[in-house]
Parts: C-alpha cells; structure tokens; sequence
C-alpha cells in the first residue's frame, strides 16, 4: 500500500491490526517450491466474508472521480471486498522503489496527482459480470503499494517489506481493505438479479510467477437488489489508498 501515511495511523483506521497469521486460509495454501519464485493468489474467505453493497456521496471534487472509480457524483451504489494478497511461492514478490528510475519496474509505477502517490498499472481487473459472463460493470482499482500486512506461514519472518522498497514475502500477504477508496466496483443503476464478481490480480501479468499453481482469479456469485431499495449508507471518512 506511495507511502501517504505514518504506520501508526493506518493501524489507527483498518479494523484489526495486522500482521496476524492466518493459519486458517494458509492449510488451503501451502508454500511450494516454484524455484524462487513468488505465486499470487487471493485469500478467498476474506473476499466472501468482507463483500457488502452501500451506497456512498461523491462530489466533484472526490479524487475518486479523477481516478475514475465512480461513474458519477451524487450517491453511488457501490460494491465492494476485501482483496487479501497470498505469496504462496517459495520466493519474494520484489518490486522495489517507485521512485528509482533504475527499478524494472519503474515504467508500471503511474503516479495519482490527486491523492498523491504512485499506482500500479494493471496490477488489478475487479468486474461484475451477467450470467453470460458479459461486463455489467467495471471497476477501476489499481494496486499502489505491495508490502506484509499478513502472516500466513508460522515459518516465515518478513523481509520488511514496506511502500517505501515494496514486494511480498513468501508466507505473507497484502491487504486491500474493502474501506479503501476505489475499493469497488461501482454498481450504480445495475438492475436487480444475480451477477458474477470477477477479481484478477497481476492482470497484466507484470510480475513472472513461476508455475503459478494458485489462481490469480478468484470469482463468486452474488445478488443485486432492485437500485431503489436502500441499502447501508456509508459516508464515514474514506480511508485513502
């Protein structure tokens, strides 16, 4: 997660602190030997147990519509997850600076003027899908910092990762908080009925993961209401990405 706040404050405004081992999810994937190479994946209880649909005001200064996440001002619907990062290989995601010209990866790095810190290009694909698999909606999140938020391995001690030199080390993961701006994928006006949330990470397939045995996709199905019904309005502070 450009760095855009002190330590201490981020573990002010997510809703646990982090850096707990989630042996739970870790049994459904075990580090592999993929020859020193990281392999993505998402964490697929915290992605069903965390998604919700509220309903969010946007005026037109948001740095959400600059970034193209809303479609609109006004009251959006909005539907959105928890996107928790696996490095389930037997190597480190490493990324490096954002801001060192000699990093490989340095041409992926897009800087957001409006909330003030670097993205990452096509790391991320969030999309509902009709039944048919046609896009009912698209979202616009990209990643901006890779670093350890979670433990997954008891093994394993974190390289210290950070957004300052960012990556994942094997064992850990990052976390993408459902509470983060451009967290979503804006739903607003999409008729009621069932739909397919589709989630890919390292979409553009930036990063080589080896044998890539776990998934980078990940997919469940949910319901939509009728766009009238109300849903949870959440104005509280947006916690920025």
């Amino acid at each position: 997660m450009a760095w855009f706040i002190g330590s201490a404050v981020l573990l002010s405004i997510i809703p646990f602190v982090a850096k707990a081992v989630r042996t739970d999810v870790s049994r459904d994937f075990p580090v592999y030997n993929n020859h020193g190479q990281p392999d993505l994946t998402v964490d697929p209880k915290r992605f069903v147990s965390q998604m919700e649909i509220v309903d969010r005001l946007f005026d037109a200064s948001s740095c959400e519509l600059a970034e193209g996440s809303i479609g609109g001002t006004g009251y959006r619907r909005l539907l959105r997850f928890d996107v928790v990062l696996i490095n389930g290989g037997d190597g480190d995601l490493v990324v490096g600076s954002p801001t060192d010209p000699n990093n490989p990866y340095h041409s992926v790095f897009i800087y957001s003027p409006c909330h003030k810190h670097y993205h990452i290009s096509g790391f991320s694909n969030y999309q509902l899908l009709n039944m048919d698999r046609t896009v009912a909606a698209q979202g616009h999140k990209q990643a901006f910092c890779l670093e350890d938020l979670f433990k997954y391995t008891n093994d394993n001690k974190s390289s210290g990762y950070t957004c300052v030199f960012q990556g994942i080390t094997t064992g850990w993961a990052d976390w993408y908080y459902k509470q983060l701006s451009g967290q979503w994928i804006d739903i607003t006006g999409v008729h009621e009925g069932d739909y397919i949330v589709h989630v890919e990470i390292n979409a553009a397939h930036t990063f080589d993961e080896g044998a890539n045995r776990y998934s980078n996709v990940i997919e469940r199905t949910i319901h939509v209401p009728d766009p009238r019904n109300k849903v949870t309005i959440d104005n509280s502070p947006a916690a920025v990405d």
